[in-house]
């Protein structure tokens, strides 16, 4: 509820509260206040190996870390919280759900290019790392779809903007000749 309460009033009418943004941006990315937060850690790689196969393949998996209200660290890969949350594991699914909450927090606080969290957001979540996330098929729906919000507005949505003229595959009839040459 805390983190949805955050995001909400970064956010009026679907348009940002650039004020407000800032503020919650200061408070929440501060490095006093980092245990409230799940940090993504960059892509590890995991080597397996098939039981009736002797081929060794690695796969990319991003795994989270947290500490709980105890201090323990804990850390899991995605894919894993995500099949276990599945499976019924309520803790896991806790974990899932404020992890998305999370992601939507820095959606909101990175809309209309506020700069100052995209600066530091871009840092910790990286344009491969949100990719991977989203292309991740064992992933829920929701989860995915917050990754891809986040990638909008992060990456998507900010400086440097340039104008890319589009390719015109329409034409009016009056601009296509009747007759043709061979030299034309």
């Amino acid at each position: 509820r805390f983190l949805d309460y955050l995001s909400d009033l970064c956010v009026s009418n679907h348009i940002a509260i650039p004020v407000t943004q800032e503020l919650i941006c200061k408070c929440v990315l501060d490095s006093k206040n980092s245990d409230i937060l799940i940090k993504t850690e960059p892509v590890k790689e995991m080597s397996q190996t098939h039981e009736y196969l002797s081929i060794e393949y690695s796969e990319e998996e991003v795994w989270l870390t947290w500490t709980d209200k105890n201090n323990d660290h804990h850390e899991k890969s995605i894919r894993q919280l995500a099949q276990e949350a599945r499976a019924g594991n309520a803790h896991d699914e806790n974990v899932l759900s404020y992890y998305r909450y999370q992601l939507k927090l820095f959606a909101r606080m990175c809309l209309d290019r506020q700069y100052l969290a995209i600066k530091e957001i871009s840092q910790q979540l990286g344009v491969d790392l949100i990719f991977l996330c989203m292309a991740d098929e064992m992933l829920p729906f929701d989860l995915r779809a917050s990754f891809c919000h986040l990638m909008l507005h992060v990456h998507v949505d900010r400086d440097p903007q340039e104008l890319v003229m589009p390719v015109k595959f329409a034409r009016l009839w009056t601009e296509i000749p009747t007759a043709i040459t061979i030299k034309e």
